[in-house]
């Protein structure tokens, strides 16, 4: 598989993160998720997923922080998830909760717990993990589901995972 999403000078575009324009903010979290292009999945794949992962939060926070999971978006030889599909569709898909939801923050709007939120380190710039899955079925998932709860449906199901770095400024 091939992923490809939109950078500058290696950076996400602002407009994704931190730096997003007020018109892209959603309860003080960046909420406009970047598109996303995905090629060459195998012929055999019925769903794909994703998850955004930033492990350099691990010094900031004490664990890796979950921006975005989506499962069950339906498989074809290329997938295009449109710019702000995490909010307003254009793809069908159901999503998991991000770090929001855990009880450290305990947000409970599922406008902002259930869909993207952008990168936005406050100490240098973070690699954010983009890893996307080719599965071999439908996951068992409702939405709002966990991370744990993704990991342990797909697992038996996968059947090619790629993993992309991209970069977000401080």
């Amino acid at each position: 598989m091939q992923v490809s999403v939109p950078t500058s000078n290696g950076l996400l575009l602002d407009k994704y993160g931190k730096y997003a324009p007020k018109e892209a903010i959603y309860n003080k979290n960046p909420a406009t998720s970047f598109p996303i292009e995905i090629t060459d999945i195998p012929k055999e794949t019925k769903t794909v997923a994703l998850t955004l992962l930033d492990f350099d939060s691990v010094p900031v926070c004490g664990f890796a922080w979950i921006h975005w999971i989506a499962a069950n978006i339906p498989a074809a030889s290329t997938v295009e998830i449109p710019e702000n599909a995490s909010q307003k569709g254009g793809i069908q898909m159901i999503q998991g909760n991000n770090s929001t939801a855990g009880p450290l923050i305990g947000e409970t709007d599922p406008l902002t717990t259930q869909h993207y939120i952008g990168p936005t380190p406050p100490d240098k710039t973070h690699d954010y993990w983009l890893d996307i899955y080719a599965l071999d079925s439908k996951l068992d998932l409702k939405e709002g589901f966990w991370l744990n709860e993704f990991y342990h449906a797909a697992k038996p199901h996968i059947i090619e995972r790629k993993r992309i770095s991209i970069l977000s400024r401080a």
